[in-house]
């Protein structure tokens, strides 16, 4: 679709489905490219096409800070959705703002997803289940919602669906409610989530319990970004206990995730001709949002936790011009919230760390050219995972499973299965 991304053209045939396996010295990256779309599918796009950008209704939450999320539903498919939160302290290595000031802390709101009948633990049974916990990998997800607005029906109905196929598997799921644009965008929800990974993984309730981390659109943003600082860091440590706990986190999946807030793509515009959901208002909006306020000392505020210590510093002055948001931001062309603009040896960390990159990319979507050029990346920079590309498939396709769309419960088994292994 786009000159960027050469390697979706040579996935692509004339065929309903190609399965492409790309070697790139030791790293496999597998491409599946699917054409095929059916006729309720194509009804669909037509009818909802003219409701853009109001069938996203994005209802931005006027509040700083993780949000409790108290419209939940208390269940789906027998699966009860539990409320806990934590809360992270501020350190000279994790500061934070938007503090607590009685705890100098922040809360973080998670959301467990309980299976009605537990399986059994995989180890011997203590009197202690906490320290002999069912699961033996933990999926966290993020919910999509332009930066602004939090998970919505589809979303609980998503990670509930998820959490009873995978739990026979020792897989549990948790939904994590960030901080929110416009009160919190990503220069006080990023340290947040940051601090709160770096404690998960020193945490983990089982020396042998791993994670991964999921998400949709915004969410997929954000586990990218994360997966990327995680790495940088990786690659500075020399405890081996350290490094051990650091390598619990194994995978990443991202399911139509912006990756250039620059939107400057000259694809997009072809993409918005047959994009039913999103158009320019909305994603520069978000991208706008997101990135407010972030400019070079949002990097230098975490001297020791930089995302891409090679970068050249960007200055405020010289940023470019948002074709989409219509301002200038430092923060739209950093690479701590753009991962097409990670530099080289960032993508060296990610390979050489062994974490896995999946991804499901719908093309008639306005991210998908820049998604598409991650990808592109990914294969160039022998970051291994399996890519799902199905052209003609709207944004966030995957959560039309909850609708009965025959394409979104094949988009949802895609990504099931590329997870399931994981609970050994």
């Amino acid at each position: 679709m786009s000159s960027q991304s050469p390697t979706v053209a040579d996935a692509t045939t004339s065929a309903k489905r190609t399965d492409t396996s790309l070697q790139k010295g030791n790293a496999l990256t597998s491409i599946e490219t699917r054409t095929d779309l059916s006729i309720l599918y194509r009804l669909l796009r037509a009818c909802i096409r003219p409701l853009r950008p109001r069938l996203v209704g994005i209802k931005p939450l006027n509040q700083s800070g993780s949000p409790r999320l108290t419209t939940r539903p208390s269940s789906h498919y027998g699966i009860t959705i539990s409320e806990r939160m934590i809360q992270i302290p501020s350190t000279p290595e994790y500061p934070l703002t938007q503090l607590d000031p009685a705890t100098n802390t922040q809360k973080l709101w998670l959301y467990d997803m309980i299976p009605g009948s537990l399986p059994k633990p995989k180890t011997k049974t203590t009197s202690d289940t906490d320290a002999n916990p069912w699961w033996t990998h933990t999926i966290y997800y993020f919910a999509g919602g332009g930066f602004q607005a939090p998970a919505s029906s589809e979303h609980w109905k998503l990670t509930a669906r998820l959490a009873k196929d995978l739990s026979p598997h020792h897989i549990r799921i948790v939904m994590v409610s960030y901080p929110l644009a416009p009160k919190s965008p990503a220069k006080h929800s990023l340290p947040l989530l940051r601090a709160w990974l770096a404690q998960t993984l020193t945490e983990t309730t089982s020396p042998s319990e791993t994670i991964s981390l999921m998400g949709d659109s915004a969410g997929g943003n954000v586990v990218l970004s994360l997966a990327f600082w995680w790495a940088t860091l990786l690659t500075r440590m020399t405890e081996q206990t350290q490094v051990k706990q650091w390598k619990k986190l194994v995978e990443v999946m991202t399911v139509s995730p912006p990756c250039d807030f620059r939107n400057t793509n000259p694809a997009i515009e072809e993409a918005d001709k047959i994009d039913p959901v999103l158009d320019r208002e909305t994603t520069g909006g978000a991208a706008d949002a997101w990135c407010a306020g972030w400019t070079e000392s949002s990097l230098t505020t975490v001297p020791s936790l930089p995302l891409a210590s090679s970068s050249e510093p960007l200055n405020p002055k010289t940023a470019t011009s948002n074709p989409d948001g219509g301002s200038k931001s430092t923060g739209k062309s950093d690479p701590a919230l753009s991962p097409n603009l990670q530099p080289p040896e960032a993508f060296t960390a990610l390979r050489d760390s062994g974490l896995v990159v999946h991804g499901a990319i719908g093309t008639a979507d306005r991210l998908a050219p820049d998604a598409l050029v991650f990808m592109g990346l990914c294969v160039e920079r022998e970051v291994k995972g399996e890519w799902l590309v199905w052209e003609g498939q709207m944004h966030c396709f995957v959560l039309t499973v909850c609708y009965g769309v025959s394409e979104g419960r094949e988009g949802y088994e895609w990504v099931r299965r590329r997870v399931e292994g994981l609970g050994r």
